[in-house]
């Protein structure tokens, strides 16, 4: 008689729970897009799509007094609805461009409108004043941003990985850290307070909820909630 004992984990429910409810899995990707695996991670090493934001895996271990067994039974990755759209446009360009075309197009659009958010939120007048005349360092902020961008980093902490939101994201908590003095400050004056609400209000609709395991170290806690409690803003 066999007895399999029942994984009833709260974070793991919660965390499985938040995945499958905001993100898809790459079979669903290859089933709705029509693509083998073969052809969906040629876009992805092509530089054309960005890696998954979670790796799911599921394991099995054994364990006897002699020593330990551990083995990966699945692995699930999943990465941000936005993929569907972004593989439909894909596929359509690559019946006349290359990979190498597609990527240099993507990041091109990527850093264009990237810089044109950065310019609505008046960034070069603060966060940013340092790369003003220094076309070398935003040319490299720039192309680390579309870099984190492929690597899957922003599906997981933006709700939205356009770049209009990274870039909203991203100067806004240097905003909060500049105002702040990264959260070192005792005590706000009232126009600093002013600021700090303004920035936060900034950042709060595009930054992600975050998984619950991840949610005590994420940008969320540190930047908002610890914020608003250290600095008595509700």
């Amino acid at each position: 008689m066999q007895a399999k004992a029942k994984n009833g984990d709260p974070l793991r429910q919660t965390t499985e729970q938040y995945l499958q409810q905001r993100y898809c899995t790459l079979g669903y990707l290859l089933k709705t897009c029509d693509l083998s695996e073969a052809e969906f991670f040629a876009y992805v090493t092509g530089r054309c799509l960005p890696q998954h934001s979670y790796e799911w895996q599921e394991k099995s271990a054994v364990n006897s007094f002699l020593g330990k067994a551990e083995w990966v039974c699945e692995t699930i990755l999943y990465y941000h609805p936005r993929h569907v759209l972004l593989l439909h446009d894909l596929i359509t360009w690559h019946r006349y461009m290359s990979f190498e075309d597609m990527a240099k197009a993507l990041e091109e659009n990527f850093k264009f409108h990237y810089v044109a958010r950065l310019k609505e939120l008046d960034a070069f007048s603060d966060v940013l004043s340092d790369m003003v005349d220094n076309p070398t360092a935003l040319d490299k902020f720039l192309a680390a941003e579309w870099q984190g961008y492929l690597d899957g980093i922003y599906g997981l902490c933006t709700n939205d990985p356009t770049p209009e939101n990274i870039a909203t994201k991203e100067m806004a908590i240097r905003r909060i850290r500049l105002i702040t003095a990264d959260g070192s400050k005792a005590v706000l004056s009232l126009e600093e307070k002013n600021q700090l609400k303004n920035a936060i209000q900034t950042l709060d609709p595009v930054l992600s909820s975050f998984a619950p395991y991840e949610r005590a170290q994420s940008s969320r806690e540190k930047w908002i909630n610890a914020m608003v409690t250290k600095y008595a803003l509700l």
